[in-house]
């Protein structure tokens, strides 16, 4: 194997997607996330001056300048199979979340475990927002119901609506790797027949009347969204939505209070929301996660 670059990029918690589909199309094949923001790893022969430059044009594009990157080649190694051993089960409400060649603790036994093989490290339950709404969807999912999931990721939402009882869902996001790995991880969870990713966003999803939208984006792509994922929903489905930070609840319930709809619960962890909301509700029943989302 070659040797291989990782890159360590400081950027901000909203900015953390976008970029790393970003990178994927300039041939990053391995990403995780920290504390600061996004490490990603490329065989190290890709790493030349026209994607140095590439790269440093999408710091520009986000405010930043080259010292927001640091690049190191590091000797051989099976960076992939290191990436995968540091993703274990974690608890998200009622479900366990794991990758497929983990075993899950005895002692999570009662859960519902949701096998997740990401491509890249996000949607697999170790970000706050996909625990909010993990823990969010144990109260409000339609048995038999429709669902759709908008900026799905990993499927991990949809999949977890599948689980409780929903008998089917649609699933879109405008990164293609989503497609497949969404598609992957449903036929992991043996919901492949009942899970269908589209490749788009909404205009993707010619279909409404559904009995739950979730969408787990954020906010300065969900804002433009939400009149067209209200319209998606039947009258009394509730319409889940995270993806954002604390400082932005007020603005978002009054988004959502223009279209009609009242926040019925909300939850958060660290600096990290997001909530239920229904049409003509009043009120809500804040339910504060602890800092491990358990």
């Amino acid at each position: 194997m070659p040797d291989t670059l990782r890159l360590t990029l400081s950027i901000d918690d909203d900015a953390r997607e976008p970029l790393v589909a970003d990178l994927s199309d300039l041939g990053f094949d391995a990403f995780e996330e920290t504390a600061d923001g996004v490490v990603a790893y490329a065989p190290a022969p890709r790493w030349d001056g026209t994607t140095r430059e590439a790269v440093a044009g999408l710091l520009r594009q986000r405010g930043l300048d080259a010292r927001a990157m640091t690049e190191e080649i590091v000797p051989d190694q099976d960076w992939n199979a290191q990436w995968e051993a540091s993703l274990q089960p974690i608890e998200a409400g009622p479900f366990v979340v794991a990758p497929s060649w983990t075993e899950v603790p005895p002692d999570l036994a009662g859960a519902t475990v949701l096998r997740i093989d990401p491509k890249m490290a996000f949607g697999t339950g170790y970000h706050e927002t996909t625990r909010i709404v993990l823990r969010l969807l144990a109260d409000v999912v339609p048995a038999g119901g429709r669902v759709l999931d908008v900026g799905t990721g990993t499927g991990v939402l949809a999949i977890a609506a599948l689980r409780l009882g929903a008998a089917s869902a649609v699933g879109v996001d405008v990164d293609p790797w989503s497609v497949t790995n969404g598609r992957d991880n449903a036929a992991l969870n043996g919901v492949e027949d009942a899970l269908d990713v589209r490749e788009g966003s909404i205009e993707a999803v010619p279909e409404d009347g559904f009995d739950l939208v979730v969408s787990n984006i954020i906010r300065s792509i969900l804002e433009p969204l939400l009149p067209l994922l209200v319209a998606k929903a039947r009258p009394e489905a509730p319409v889940v939505l995270s993806g954002l930070l604390a400082t932005e609840r007020e603005r978002v319930v009054g988004v959502m209070a223009g279209l009609g709809y009242g926040l019925r619960e909300e939850a958060s962890e660290n600096e990290w929301w997001g909530g239920v909301w229904l049409a003509g509700a009043r009120g809500s029943g804040f339910a504060p996660l602890t800092g491990n989302g358990k």
